[in-house]
């Protein structure tokens, strides 16, 4: 039986082995060139032809782990998780080292529901870099979504550890301690999230509102007014202000905070509300 390529003169298997480089070394350049195209459209905000290019850059070179990678996170970020798996298996299949394309697998298998292949993905993550503070925020969503609360505290605060500027783990570890009843710890997170992000109404007025739970209403009030010099539009936060104000025995502050939302026309619900808190502390909307 003759073996492949007896007969051929071994200048021949050069040229043929050459012949095959250059072939892999231009699928290689158009995979490249297809792949700085969809990210030219993706900065410009076009989905489909960036996931269009990014089909091609794989075609061209299945082998090429970061554009499976780059085609799974467009395709995640329109929502099209099982088709991102798909290639995110693939990079992490062609690069198991490659650390973004684990925790992106991950995220994409949390989306879909299928939890224990997400913390898989994480650990590995984490296993590749155990600085890596999205995973650990990931893995504390999971641990949340599960209702495993000390898990989530202890993933979360890893995530703060790593990452001391990455607010979303500040306020989601507060809301488990708000889950659990224990508001002075939640409250004791926000405001060290406030620290980080000075000027953030949300992380503001989640500790002013989480401080009325606590019933230390004067801390609320200091919050609460602070996030309404944030953003003075918002109704609602004034309306939290005023009842903060209320419970503080500071009833007058509290009608004028009321009477400045019916002057800005709030919707009927609020309207009502707001009527009836001044009813209850036995005002007329006109002052008399």
């Amino acid at each position: 039986m003759k073996k492949i390529g007896a007969g051929l003169s071994r200048k021949s298997i050069i040229l043929c082995v050459l012949f095959l480089v250059l072939v892999a070394l231009g699928c290689g350049r158009d995979s490249e060139k297809y792949m700085e195209e969809g990210n030219a459209y993706l900065r410009r905000g076009d989905m489909a032809n960036a996931v269009a290019m990014l089909e091609k850059a794989v075609e061209a070179d299945p082998g090429n782990y970061e554009a499976h990678n780059s085609l799974g996170a467009v395709l995640s970020a329109i929502g099209d998780f099982e088709r991102a798996i798909g290639h995110f298996r693939n990079a992490v299949a062609l690069r198991d080292s490659f650390i973004e394309a684990h925790y992106n697998l991950g995220r994409a298998y949390a989306e879909v529901g299928s939890y224990d292949n997400a913390l898989a993905e994480l650990r590995k993550t984490i296993e590749l870099d155990s600085t890596y503070a999205l995973a650990y925020l990931s893995a504390g969503d999971i641990f949340a979504a599960r209702k495993m609360s000390e898990q989530s505290v202890e993933a979360y605060l890893a995530a703060i550890r790593f990452d001391p500027n990455l607010t979303t783990a500040y306020v989601r570890l507060s809301s488990i301690y708000v889950a659990t009843g224990e508001y002075g710890r939640a409250i004791d997170v926000l405001l060290r999230a406030r620290e980080v992000r000075p000027r953030n109404v949300e992380i503001v007025s989640m500790a002013g509102r989480t401080a009325i739970m606590k019933r230390d209403f004067p801390l609320a009030v200091d919050l609460l007014r602070e996030a309404v010099r944030l953003d003075s539009t918002d109704l609602l936060l004034r309306n939290d202000l005023a009842t903060a104000l209320m419970l503080s025995d500071r009833r007058d502050e509290a009608v004028v905070e009321w009477r400045r939302i019916l002057d800005a026309n709030p919707g009927p619900d609020l309207a009502g509300t707001v009527l009836e808190n001044l009813r209850r502390a036995r005002l007329d909307t006109t002052g008399s």
